[in-house]
């Protein structure tokens, strides 16, 4: 009998630790980018094209809430359209870090709903553009992106078994471009939907 309490009392304890043990996991993820174009001082019109992401995340769980980092490669996309004709493209790679604290609003074995919030450090790797005629000049070089942009996200979050699907939000707290073209500054805001795998 003392060994079966014994027995007992330890698939417990190890079912409770195990269930405190951070997941790893994996993601994918596609991006539709856009530039913030109320500061600027002339017309334009940001239009949104498709990026990708992939990283990999650590969730820490204490109880329903959890804290999240992040590491993301991220392929920004968008267009900035001037009213007197002519687009601009860009095209910027990020090393993205996440720092999210998440709340589980619905929590079972088989599935729940999340909801989180967080600040995003990105980190330029790559800068490229092109533009079309109808710009009175190149309005911008690579040396006007800013290396280091700061961002805050919100979403919600399904997780079902091992597979878990965000659909976020960025919102750009610092400029990418500090003055485009004497106009104005020009942040970045993102919506995300992202697939992803938890091994444990």
């Amino acid at each position: 009998m003392k060994k079966l309490t014994v027995l007992f009392l330890a698939i417990l304890v190890s079912s409770g630790l195990y269930a405190q043990l951070p997941s790893f996991g994996i993601k994918v993820g596609a991006t539709a980018s856009s530039v913030n174009t109320s500061d600027l001082r002339s017309n334009y019109d940001s239009d949104n094209l498709l990026g990708y992401q992939l990283g990999a995340f650590v969730r820490i769980k204490s109880g329903k809430l959890y804290l999240q980092p992040e590491v993301v490669y991220n392929h920004r996309s968008t267009q900035l359209a001037s009213f007197e004709g002519g687009n601009l493209d860009f095209d910027i790679g990020t090393i993205d870090v996440p720092l999210l604290l998440g709340f589980k609003l619905i929590d079972t074995k088989v599935f729940n709903i999340r909801a989180f919030v967080g600040p995003e450090a990105s980190f330029a790797t790559s800068k490229d553009y092109t533009y079309e005629s109808g710009f009175k000049s190149d309005p911008v070089t690579l040396d006007d992106f800013n290396d280091l942009t700061w961002y805050v996200q919100a979403g919600v979050g399904i997780d079902l078994l091992f597979l878990t699907f965000d659909i976020r939000y960025e919102k750009g707290l610092s400029n990418m471009i500090d003055d485009y073209n004497n106009e104005g500054s020009l942040k970045n805001n993102v919506f995300v939907f992202s697939l992803g795998l938890k091994f444990m």
